[in-house]
């Protein structure tokens, strides 16, 4: 999980340091975040024993 979300960071600032357009950006970004959001939801719902719930 940490790996995909570093992954994508790592690629959204690739895409700003090589000066892509706006819409590639933030394109990424949004894609990011809906993947954060929800492996977030997997783990927190995915009985890891960490008694975690909404």
């Amino acid at each position: 999980m940490d790996t995909l979300i570093f992954g994508g960071l790592l690629a959204t600032l690739i895409a700003m340091y090589r000066e892509t357009s706006r819409m590639v950006v933030l394109g990424a970004w949004w894609v990011m975040l809906i993947a954060v959001t929800l492996l977030m939801a997997h783990h927190i719902t995915g009985g890891l024993a960490l008694t975690l719930s909404w």
